[in-house]
């Protein structure tokens, strides 16, 4: 089943050439962009608001509003990195929101402090951290051998203890350092080729 997240955009692919003509002031481009993100930002909106609240209409405008505006000032440094800012954006503006009313003093029977709501990044750096990540989980799928795949998925993503590893990898403790050091260095090796990570 498809996620709401994965629906941002859906069927549109040349999202450069699209951020592109928005940045040089086409309008027809706006309206592309509004046809083929509304959907997806409307069911994101949706899942990050409270449950029935009516103001999701003004929330999906004002995520429009934002991205175009940011669109058309050239903010977006990469714009591969499209469906990603649309959904970083999304959380900053219902984020900044429920701030707003936080301080305003409208809970809607919401004990959460706007304090207690995670801070906002800015959505393009908010984006790049989300490619990054992504980028790491797939280079770590393609090493070629699984012991150093499974021992810095459990170290590092996992974060088992060093104990844990060695038992469900059948590695000698004394050599856990060395097994974790040539895996991070095939790792690297594979950022680098991918141009990924900074030799």
């Amino acid at each position: 089943m498809q996620t709401n997240a994965q629906a941002v955009g859906q069927g549109y692919t040349d999202h450069v050439a699209l951020v592109a003509r928005i940045a040089a002031g086409d309008a027809s481009a706006e309206t592309e962009f509004v046809l083929a993100f509304q959907a997806g930002v409307r069911a994101l909106v949706r899942r990050h608001a409270r449950p029935a609240d009516p103001i999701v209409d003004d929330l999906v405008q004002d995520v429009l509003h934002t991205l175009i505006t940011h669109l058309r000032d050239n903010a977006l440094r990469d714009a591969a990195t499209l469906p990603a800012y649309v959904r970083s954006t999304v959380v900053f503006v219902v984020t900044a929101e429920y701030r707003k009313r936080g301080r305003r003093g409208e809970n809607d029977g919401n004990p959460q402090s706007p304090d207690d709501l995670p801070d906002p990044d800015q959505p393009d750096s908010h984006a790049r951290r989300e490619q990054l990540r992504s980028s790491v989980h797939r280079v770590l799928a393609e090493l070629s051998v699984d012991r150093d795949r499974e021992v810095l998925r459990r170290y590092y993503l996992k974060e088992e203890d060093r104990d844990t590893v060695c038992a469900a990898l059948a590695i000698e403790p004394d050599h856990f350092h060395r097994v974790l050091h040539r895996a991070r260095t095939r790792m690297k090796e594979l950022l680098i080729e991918r141009d990924i990570a900074n030799g």
